[in-house]
């Protein structure tokens, strides 16, 4: 009765436990206001299977859930040991405890929480708000701001900021301009496991809560927020390298408005303060016409502010320098413009007066400007009197009593650069200068406190800028990453869009009115879905963007006329010197209602998990599509085959030369991977077509730099010729800097230019539809924009495109005798048939790989890497188990050992002996606890006992490209993993290099991976045995009896007698020749080892050299017989011959007799050897002894005799 009450104690606390613990897990949730599932199901999880679904949404939510429980579990195993001696309850409390901390910590079971995955990206993004009511809402907009956030960063987010402007106390109105702005500035430096859209988010709702108890105002209609997330290269990441970047603080300045609506007036003193973000690099500024390097710049910028530098990044410079030249309407900024810019220095190195002189010639030409005003001269008619502003200031500032550090026409250059300044120097006059000046590559948006209430900058220069239109929203969005600027499809505003047109506003000026007038033209922008224009990267472009009443620069001509948009609320004013644009119109790509282009995808819990699943479905859309008629895929497929057609016939025609490259594929990483076995392929199936493959960084190095980079040990080279190539550029985003480089160098050496990309909407895309060329340049998977970086839906989506590619081109070839005789073929039309038909068969394949536990090679894949994980996962929960022994022990007071030798030996002769002993025991425990840890979990897993106990390795076998991207996504998927839990992931291909490679590296518990080719198959038997020596030779290395744990994938069913597993994938494809000779021999390819598949091959071969051999003998023995017997056909031709010769020499009477002296006489002529007793015999033969015979006989005996 003791025991059965003692099991009820035991089950009955072990359920009390296991529901505190999951409640723990509730309240956590509650607390940060995440409510857990309302179901009965979820009810009875939680009371008797220790599981609870707590739906939250944002990391830290999911961390709070996560770590309560085996908290609120350890905190009762603590509080259980130390008021309580009862045996159950301390058992269940420590195994809770235990379990809790291996559950919740180390993720040994399946996650009882639900959280939603966040992904983010790279670059420059923002938005502005021309409908109010997004004012009233601000959650949604908030919301497209941190979608933004998302997409944008690519490469990294070590860091991010994000800017707004607020209203400041005791100003004016925002609508005149009147009102003194101040930009609200929130930056987070990102940590290794932490969100950067969401810490972003959290910075800015707390910088404007602060805002806004400091009385703050927000404006409505034409708030901005400019953001950037950071992937450091110029330096470390840390707060002050974060964007948005200002130079120096914010500083008040007798401020000029009005120039817009063309009546200046004084506003008073204004803060002043300039915002850039910017992607790229900031080299040189020309200065004194010399190109000044950055260091130098950053220590005139210094002087020429009287300011520190803020950060040492480059984007900080670019701040100063935009501080210096955005001057209009500040005559003491002017003044220092106008003598930092209008003189001629040789350098840098030239003294700056201080600021209060700046002012104070500011004063002085405050006072020259103000008698004109008092004339009342309207802006227009004041820069006709420019000449007559330059004389009076000079005078007047000569005749002021100031110490000018100028004289003559120094000091007349500052002049008239200070009032043309003063005049002209706008935001978007200041952000030509620059981008005139400054040397590098520049992806910008500009914002000054002046100029924030109705406009901000754009620019481009060797970076991608994209800006989308929303007119049904209100809202307008600008990003580096096209796909960013997607996130507010489908979104709607809060209220109405204002539908206000500046043109109809009372505007005092007469000519601005018609100005605005001239510029009204009918647009796209102005109704309908959302539009993106994609600004000009390559020449460089400007975008204004205003959406204030009046002109919105001073700069703006005929040239540069501004175009509304957005129902007339806003303008854009493009500015590009370089190259000539097509209009507005033609520029615009519609991103709603257009089948061509893919919405954002939605977040995924688990983004890696989502896209492996996809990926059947992904590959079959992609041969569905290719192949149906109308589709763009199958139009640029047909160009290309085209172009490479025309091509051949060039080259046999002797037009081009035998060596120019015909096709170069080129790409980065895994894009680059599978596009060179393509090219491989390629090659193989057509020898004479002449097929480069390289890196799109090693030929951008080469010919896309003024010096270039050597590529020693590489086979590319400035030999290639290009000229007209055809050139495949591989890219999954379709925005990866260095084959987006290529996609503008390339175009002035071959028109010919194609891409293979996610979808048809890309950077790389927008370029080549600059070729003008009337068919289709982009191949698109249609997978769109995939968030998780370790690559897997990517590389097999391009990889499959790949062989369509490939077995489309090889069809043309093929059908085409003198094509096929040019290329070189080597493939039939029956090769390319069986191709197609094991690529269609191949998606039923992928479906048993990557599909659900309905499919028993997914569940075997998936077994197999729980497996492993728990190899990972060992060292971990060894430190968590160790702790929680330690911890109890020590609050306990006593460790086990002691404590049984007390309890034991008490009162015994060797007590105190024995006690020694088990305290020494109970050391040696304390010193190899984390071992005695893991190997007890080894040992309840059923795992290899003497494995190293430490970081795993892991060796991934196959051909180059598989291994190369299995590696990568590998290294890619651990990339965030705490140091317990990391993993050295190493690649090598098995039938090559990986002994010498990697056996080296072997020790017990290395992690092997191998992929085996189907050597039931003669073209690859020779492959599985060379990859099963491989395999071999790496586990047969033992140390202690242990070696590595290698396992095999493939579809020849034998497990090799040195792997730990394998695994068989089920066959597809019907069974081909060489597998039904197997089985016709009775020899078994199934489950047969590939040394015996290879020696079964080999007696196949021999027993067909001796059945060639009897076949040959037999042949031989025919033809010599048909040899004779047209041999003796030709003899009897010539008898005959010779008969009919002697028979026509003989006289013949009347009656057809010949008489045997004119036979004999015949015969002689013919055959001298003949005697003339031979002939007679035969006439005594023939006719009985008569003297005459007639000629048929005399024919038939000669024929005889002969």
């Amino acid at each position: 009765m003791d025991c059965v009450g003692g099991c009820l104690r035991f089950a009955a606390w072990y359920l009390v436990f296991g529901t505190a613990h999951e409640l723990g897990h509730v309240l956590a949730g509650l607390a940060v206001g995440c409510w857990p599932t309302a179901s009965w199901s979820n009810l009875v999880e939680l009371l008797l299977f220790r599981r609870v679904h707590v739906k939250t949404s944002q990391a830290w939510q999911e961390a709070v859930v996560g770590h309560a429980g085996w908290l609120t579990s350890l905190l009762i195993a603590v509080a259980a040991c130390a008021t309580s001696h009862d045996y159950a309850l301390l058992s269940t409390a420590l195994i809770t405890a235990a379990e809790a901390c291996v559950s919740d910590v180390c993720q040994a079971y399946d996650r009882h929480v639900e959280f939603g995955g966040h992904w983010f990206r790279c670059g420059n993004f923002g938005l502005v708000l021309l409908n109010s009511a997004w004012a009233a809402a601000p959650e949604p907009m908030k919301d497209i701001l941190e979608k933004m956030a998302e997409v944008t960063m690519v490469r990294g987010a070590q860091s991010g900021g994000v800017l707004s402007y607020v209203i400041a106390r005791k100003s004016g109105s925002v609508r005149d301009g009147s009102s003194d702005l101040a930009g609200l500035r929130a930056r987070v430096v990102n940590q290794k496991r932490t969100c950067l859209s969401e810490l972003l988010r959290r910075k800015l709702d707390r910088a404007e809560w602060w805002a806004w108890l400091c009385r703050r105002k927000f404006f409505g209609a034409g708030r901005v927020y400019v953001g950037h997330t950071r992937f450091a290269t110029s330096s470390q990441s840390t707060l002050d390298g974060a964007h948005p970047h200002q130079w120096s603080p914010s500083q008040r300045y007798d401020i000029y408005t009005g120039f817009a609506e063309n009546k200046l007036c004084m506003a008073g003193k204004k803060n002043v303060e300039i915002f850039v973000t910017h992607n790229g690099d900031f080299d040189f500024f020309e200065f004194a016409g010399q190109m000044q390097e950055l260091g130098k710049v950053q220590a005139w910028l210094e002087r020429a502010t009287w300011q520190p530098r803020p950060s040492e990044v480059d984007s900080a410079a670019i701040a100063g320098v935009m501080e210096l030249l955005r001057v209009q309407g500040c005559f003491a900024l002017s003044a220092r413009y106008g003598f930092l810019f209008g003189p001629r220095w040789n350098d840098f190195d030239f003294k700056v007066p201080s600021r209060k002189f700046f002012e104070q010639v500011g004063a002085v030409m405050d006072a020259v400007l103000q008698r004109y005003l008092k004339q009342g001269l309207q802006l227009d008619q004041l820069k006709m009197q420019r000449g007559n502003l330059y004389a009076d200031c000079r005078t007047s500032l000569e005749g002021s009593g100031l110490r000018l550090p100028l004289r003559g026409r120094d000091m007349e250059q500052m002049v008239r650069c200070a009032v043309d300044a003063f005049f002209d120097n706008d935001l978007l006059q200041a952000t030509r200068l620059f981008m005139a000046w400054a040397r590098g590559s520049f992806g910008l948006c500009i914002t000054c406190s002046l100029d924030a209430h109705r406009q901000m900058i754009l620019a481009t220069g060797g970076q991608s800028m994209s800006v989308a239109f929303y007119p049904r929203s209100g809202v307008v969005l600008y990003a580096s990453e096209q796909a960013a600027v997607k996130a507010a499809v489908g979104v709607r505003a809060p209220a109405a869009v204002p539908t206000s047109d500046p043109a109809s506003a009372d505007l005092e000026a007469p000519v601005a009115r018609e100005r605005w007038a001239q510029s009204r033209v009918r647009s796209l922008l102005n109704d309908g879905p959302a539009v993106r224009l994609d600004l000009d990267d390559l020449g460089g472009e400007i975008c204004l963007l205003d959406w204030g009443h009046g002109l919105p620069s001073a700069t703006v001509s005929e040239t540069f006329p501004p175009q509304p948009v957005m129902n007339h609320s806003m303008t854009v004013t493009l500015v590009q010197d370089c190259f000539s644009q097509k209009s507005l119109p033609c520029r615009l790509v519609p991103i709603e209602d257009n089948p061509l282009v893919q919405p954002l995808p939605m977040s995924q819990q688990d983004p890696v998990g989502a896209d492996i699943h996809d990926i059947p479905e992904a590959v079959a859309n992609i041969q569905a599509h290719f192949w149906a008629e109308g589709r763009p895929t199958r139009a640029t497929a047909r160009a290309l085959s085209e172009v490479l057609q025309n091509r051949l016939q060039s080259k046999q025609a002797g037009e081009l030369a035998a060596g120019s490259v015909d096709l170069l594929v080129t790409g980065c990483e895994v894009s680059l991977w599978a596009g060179e076995q393509f090219a491989a392929d390629l090659r193989t199936c057509f020898p004479k077509l002449v097929v480069k493959s390289a890196s799109a960084n090693k030929i951008l190095g080469l010919l896309g730099q003024q010096f270039p980079m050597p590529q020693t040990g590489h086979e590319i080279g400035e030999g290639w010729d290009l000229q007209d190539s055809i050139v495949l550029i591989v890219s999954h985003s379709g925005g990866t800097f260095a084959p987006l480089a290529l996609s503008n160098l390339l175009q002035s050496v071959t028109p010919n230019i194609f891409a293979v990309t996610s979808e048809w909407d890309t950077q790389i895309g927008k370029q080549l539809r600059q070729l003008h060329v009337p068919s289709g340049r982009v191949f698109s998977t249609e997978t769109g924009p995939r968030p998780a970086e370790p690559c897997s839906l990517s590389v097999a989506a391009t990889h499959q495109m790949l062989t369509q590619i490939l077995i489309y081109i090889a069809s043309k070839i093929v059908s085409n005798r003198k094509l096929s005789i040019a290329a070189g073929s080597r493939i039939k039309s029956m090769d390319l048939a069986e191709l197609e038909k094991n690529n269609r068969l191949n998606i039923q394949a992928l479906k048993s790989i990557a599909g659900g536990p309905e499919h028993k090679i997914a569940r075997e894949l998936r077994s197999l890497g729980r497996h492993w994980a728990q190899h990972v996962l060992e060292v971990p929960r060894a430190w968590m188990l160790a702790a929680l022994y330690i911890f109890i022990t020590v609050v306990y007071g006593s460790a086990p050992v002691t404590s049984c030798a007390e309890a034991g030996v008490r009162g015994t002769k060797l007590e105190k002996e024995m006690i020694y002993l088990a305290k020494l025991l109970d050391a040696t425990i304390y010193v190899f606890l984390p071992q005695i840890m893991i190997l007890l979990i080894r040992l309840l897993q059923q795992r290899p006992l003497l494995h190293r106990m430490t970081t795993r390795t892991v060796v991934i076998g196959d051909i180059p490209w598989v291994a190369q991207s299995a590696e990568s996504f590998l290294s890619k998927l651990m990339a965030c993993t705490y140091s317990a839990t990391g993993l050295t992931v190493f690649s090598a291909n098995p039938a090559d290099h990986l002994v010498h490679r990697m056996t080296h590296r072997v020790v017990r518990g290395t992690l092997l991976a191998c992929g085996r080719p189907d050597g039931r198959l003669t073209a690859l038997s020779s492959a599985e045995q060379s990859v099963c020596m491989a395999v071999n030779q790496a586990s047969s290395i033992q140390s202690l009896g242990a070696t590595c744990e290698s396992v095999t994938i493939g579809h020849n069913p034998h497990r090799l007698p040195l792997t730990a597993d394998a695994v068989f994938l089920k066959d597809a494809r019907p069974p081909y020749l060489c597998e039904h000779l197997l089985s016709r021999h009775s020899t078994k390819p199934e489950g047969s080892s590939a040394v015996s598949i290879l020696g079964a091959f080999q007696n196949l071969a021999s027993e067909d050299d001796q059945e060639m051999a009897d076949v040959q003998h037999r042949l031989d023995h025919r033809r010599e017989r048909m040899i004779q017997q047209a041999m003796d056909k030709q003899s009897q031709v010539e008898v005959e011959e010779k008969v009919q010769a002697v028979v026509d020499c003989l006289e013949v009477d009347e009656d057809g007799f010949v008489k045997f002296e004119d036979c004999w006489k015949g015969v002689q002529l013919l055959r001298q050897d003949v005697c003339k007793k031979s002939i007679r015999t035969i006439f005594q033969r023939l006719e009985s002894g008569y003297a005459y015979l007639q000629l048929a006989s005399i024919q038939h005996a000669v024929a005889a005799d002969l």
